[in-house]
């Protein structure tokens, strides 16, 4: 049984280790508070949004089942929750947890199922038949209107967890409507089982699990509980599922909602930890489209600029198929750095029966190799044609190797003409940045260019090369696949880091694009960076970013603003994405010069 140790380590460290632990950049497996706590004895509280609440109710069966709603209550659509209450019922306290939730920027439904039956707190015996009515609540909760997210997450806790459970596997909606699960120390063994069972045991539910898992425990948690805890979560872990599991030192049952007069300061650090914690959980698993294969979170810290997927590969990361005959190496989501070799954008690839067709030569000459090597062990095709999406180096920087291998280059023709201009510099910082592993790479020309359009058929498969106009490069292109409804849009579209803006980057013209790329109706999206996704997610961290940094700054020269006062916009809706640390500000001043003298 496989656990996440590292979590474990570091919450030792929280009582041995003192101010240590200081300096180490944010991440998953570290805490959010940063060098404030330590040093100054000063917690920063998370930026929240302003809430409202509202009671509704709905139908399960012949049943009116009451049900609190809390959401942001600025006016938009936000990922959507549904919070299943424990054995306490839904009462004040535990509604304050539920409004919290909405506070990191979630639509939360909290059903009352005790209340809609007459039943009194903290029942001895489960009863079944209240199942149903959290499964009703789900269709309850994807019916509304100001939800963003086609399925929800599931966040309980103590019993919640168990009716959380059921409602994945028994109710099945974990195969389409629920992307993930969220629960403070949760029953995750049936409460009407045998008392051995309880200490020694685990719901047999837990087996057909196929949710990513987090769950928060108190170290003083109750010994049975966490017994079945660390048992299930690490089942979990061994089929290879995203199963985490966090404790928190010096605290125990019910850390997350004790009322004032009781709570502890280890309580308060647990609590906002863990609701930092669920939120980016949620968030990163709601934002991934059902069905997509291949997804993985992205780093953040020290590991972004430092990891590396694929070990036994130049390549940070080996290709996946993201539908049939249509693969992609996922690149970093960092910068290019020695570590990922220059592979932070994606290298993707089309196999059809009449060859292969891929796009990007990727940063160097030892990374195109690389991907060549990945793509012979899949299929004996060969490759016919690579396609740049645009002109900078971790697209065309490759080209060589794949010239000496007789595979035409294709680029745009602004794209070439950005290559001429710019690829001895480009391959000079590549150069320092890459060490030995930019041995081999030289520049190259495209063979072919074109303007607006180009239409490949290779094997069957029509593969359309369209130029749409100004995004985020000169010379940017996409590559469609109307037959599988697919777009390799290179960097028309970002996902799981903050794109960046350069001084040719027109964001009012790159929105104006992104109306005829989205008119494709593609279904499923592999962005020039992040994981493979579907349109509503790239558009909200492309043309939603675009749009709301262009309105921000409006509002800032309009009100007789300054550079300076462009650089402190509030950009907190996207600073959870890798990149943002370095890129919002200075993508905040891009577009003030851009708009300075539009007013």
């Amino acid at each position: 049984m496989r656990l996440n140790h590292t979590t474990f380590i570091f919450i030792g460290c929280l009582l041995g280790c003192g101010s240590a632990i200081a300096g180490k950049a944010a991440g998953d497996d570290l805490w959010w508070w940063d060098d404030a706590w330590w040093n100054e004895s000063r917690i920063e509280v998370p930026d929240n949004y302003e809430i409202e609440t509202a009671w509704t109710g709905y139908m399960s069966g012949d049943i009116e089942v009451p049900a609190l709603v809390a959401r942001p209550s600025e006016p938009g659509k936000f990922p959507a929750v549904l919070f299943v209450h424990g054995r306490r019922g839904l009462d004040d306290l535990v509604q304050r947890h539920a409004r919290r939730v909405a506070a990191r920027g979630f639509v939360v439904l909290a059903p009352d199922i005790y209340r809609a039956h007459f039943l009194g707190t903290h029942p001895i015996e489960h009863d079944y038949e209240l199942e149903k009515d959290v499964d009703a609540a789900v269709d309850v909760l994807l019916a509304r209107d100001d939800i963003s997210t086609d399925r929800a997450c599931l966040y309980s806790h103590t019993r919640g967890g168990y009716y959380a459970l059921k409602v994945a596997t028994t109710f099945r909606r974990q195969e389409k409507d629920v992307a993930c699960y969220v629960s403070y120390y949760p029953h995750l063994q049936d409460p009407n089982a045998p008392e051995p069972q309880q200490v020694y045991g685990y719901a047999p539910e837990i087996e057909q699990f196929t949710l990513p898992m987090l769950v928060f425990i108190g170290d003083g948690e109750q010994y049975q509980r966490r017994r079945v805890i660390e048992t299930s979560i690490g089942i979990l872990q061994d089929r290879g599922q995203d199963a985490r599991l966090v404790i928190y030192p010096g605290v125990g049952r019910g850390f997350d909602f004790r009322d004032v007069n009781v709570r502890t300061f280890a309580d308060d650090l647990a609590s906002k930890d863990a609701v930092q914690r669920a939120a980016k959980f949620m968030r990163r698993h709601l934002e991934q489209p059902a069905g997509v294969a291949g997804t993985a979170e992205p780093l953040t810290g020290d590991e972004l600029y430092n990891s590396d997927r694929a070990p036994e590969s130049v390549l940070y990361d080996l290709p996946r198929e993201v539908v049939p005959g249509v693969w992609s190496a996922i690149g970093a989501t960092a910068p290019g750095t020695y570590a990922n070799s220059g592979h932070n954008n994606n290298l993707s690839f089309v196999i059809t029966d009449g060859g292969v067709l891929v796009v990007n030569a990727g940063d160097n000459y030892l990374l195109a190799k690389a991907l060549h090597e990945e793509i012979r062990k899949l299929t004996d095709q060969p490759v016919k044609y690579v396609v740049l999406e645009n002109g900078q180096g971790h697209a065309m920087l490759g080209s060589g190797y794949w010239k000496e291998q007789g595979v035409p280059v294709i680029a745009h023709v602004d794209a070439a003409h950005e290559i001429e201009e710019q690829s001895f510099a480009l391959l000079e910082l590549m150069q320092a940045r890459a060490k030995e592993k930019a041995e081999g790479t030289k520049v190259v020309m495209p063979d072919e260019t074109f303007e607006e359009k180009m239409v490949i058929e290779l094997g069957g498969e029509r593969i359309e090369l369209l130029s749409l106009g100004p995004a985020h490069s000169p010379g940017d292109i996409i590559v469609w696949l109307p037959e599988k409804k697919l777009v390799i849009a290179g960097d028309m579209a970002f996902h799981q880091r903050m794109l960046p803006l350069f001084e040719h980057t027109d964001s009012a013209a790159w929105i104006e694009t992104w109306d005829k790329f989205e008119a494709l109706g593609a279904e499923v999206v592999i962005p020039g960076h992040g994981e493979p996704t579907d349109m509503a997610t790239v558009r909200k961290y492309t043309r939603d970013y675009l749009a709301y940094l262009r309105e921000k700054v409006g509002e800032v020269i309009g009100n007789g603003g300054t550079l300076q006062d462009a650089y402190e916009i509030d950009q907190s809706p996207y600073m959870h994405l890798p990149t943002a640390e370095f890129l919002a500000r200075r993508n905040a001043g891009q577009v003030f010069q851009s708009m300075e003298f539009d007013f």
